[in-house]
């Protein structure tokens, strides 16, 4: 499945490829990581060099209304540290296509970076998001719209595997327009989650969201919704509901007071399946703040995240609870309109008030050179 994802994407791309906006990119990065296992105890660190090599297409597919958006970028990141255990190849590709009311796409991710869980090593996986929407009018005062998504997940450690899964999401909205920038939606999303071998956390469900999207204010753009989510279980387990819900949010927005700045905030509140003892799931409330001012040349970020990782089950009479902070202020100079270099510093810890092998501290910090021609 995923090679013929990957070799539509390539055929997509040599056809597209010389009627557009056709860049490549390269890049070299050097980042040292004082806790690449995220551990609190023997911590290993090392040096790591990453190196990617990448094209993207982005333009008008000749002799139609449509918009093509074809990338790829892939490379190597080798460790100082046992390279033979540590080091991985990575990539990620996108494909789509779109016009105002359509999109059609697909995005590929190979990689070995900490996933959206409450384990804390590294672990290697491959992602694939394949989606599609269709919105029946944005200038008419109401319209209705479609999306569906399909969202495959496969780890390849086998302590890991019991949470590949395969994630089927189709929604139907109504909107309604207030301008053709801006709309007011009500949504709901039907979900079908599968485990490969994690069969007890089976489930089918949906989300109801209400909110806002496009051109909120004069100079902030983004989504924000709040949503109600619920999940129905497939096998029973002992001593526990079939039932689960929650009410949470998503958030994108991004407010430019100039050309030369960006605040974004994002955030949500959402389940997230888990491996841990006899839970189900947690529930993950993040929020994350971005900050850049540019300054001729040079860019200046700060990026701020706050997560908080809540557990519905007890264990040894408490219910766990992890905080995760991060930290990142990063630095970025043109020196040519095709050439950057940069520098960055990230701080993060994770707080938990069940054990100490849930904790740990990680500074990173890292240089690079990218080209963009």
């Amino acid at each position: 499945m995923k090679k013929l994802t990957l070799l539509g994407f390539i055929c997509a791309f040599a056809v597209v490829a010389n009627a557009g906006n056709l860049k490549f990119l390269a890049s070299e990065e050097v980042k040292y990581d004082d806790n690449i296992y995220l551990t609190n105890s023997d911590k290993k660190d090392s040096f790591i060099s990453s190196t990617k090599l990448g094209a993207k297409y982005e333009g008008q597919i000749p002799n139609t209304s449509l918009k093509g958006l074809f990338s790829a970028v892939g490379g190597y990141n080798a460790y100082t540290e046992k390279n033979d255990k540590n080091g991985y190849w990575d990539a990620l590709a996108i494909a789509e296509i779109s016009n105002k009311n359509f999109t059609l796409g697909d995005r590929f991710l190979l990689t070995s970076d900490p996933a959206n869980s409450e384990q804390t090593e590294r672990a290697k996986r491959i992602n694939n998001n394949a989606y599609a929407s269709f919105i029946t009018s944005k200038e008419k005062m109401f319209s209705l719209g479609f999306k569906v998504s399909d969202d495959y997940t496969r780890y390849f450690e086998d302590e890991f595997k019991a949470l590949n899964r395969n994630r089927i999401n189709a929604g139907v909205g109504a909107y309604y327009n207030i301008s053709s920038k801006t709309s007011l939606f009500a949504e709901y999303t039907y979900t079908d989650i599968d485990y490969d071998k994690n069969k007890d956390n089976n489930s089918d469900g949906g989300i109801v969201a209400l909110g806002v999207e496009g051109q909120i204010a004069s100079k902030v753009k983004g989504t924000a919704k709040a949503t109600y989510n619920y999940r129905n279980y497939d096998h029973d387990l002992a001593g526990y509901d079939n039932y689960a819900d929650l009410f949470g949010y998503e958030v994108s927005l991004a407010w430019t007071p100039t050309s030369r700045n960006l605040i974004k905030l994002t955030g949500e509140r959402t389940f997230e399946e888990t491996l841990f003892t006899n839970n189900r799931y947690f529930i993950d409330t993040g929020v994350n703040l971005y900050m850049a001012q540019k300054i001729n040349k040079l860019t200046l970020g700060l990026n701020l995240g706050y997560d908080n990782l809540a557990y519905q089950k007890e264990v040894s009479n408490i219910k766990r609870k992890d905080d995760v902070y991060t930290v990142r202020p990063e630095i970025d100079y043109q020196l040519k309109d095709w050439l950057n270099i940069g520098a960055w510093y990230q701080f993060r810890k994770r707080a938990s008030n069940m054990s100490d092998d849930y904790e740990y501290d990680n500074n990173r910090v890292g240089a690079y050179i990218k080209a963009i021609f």
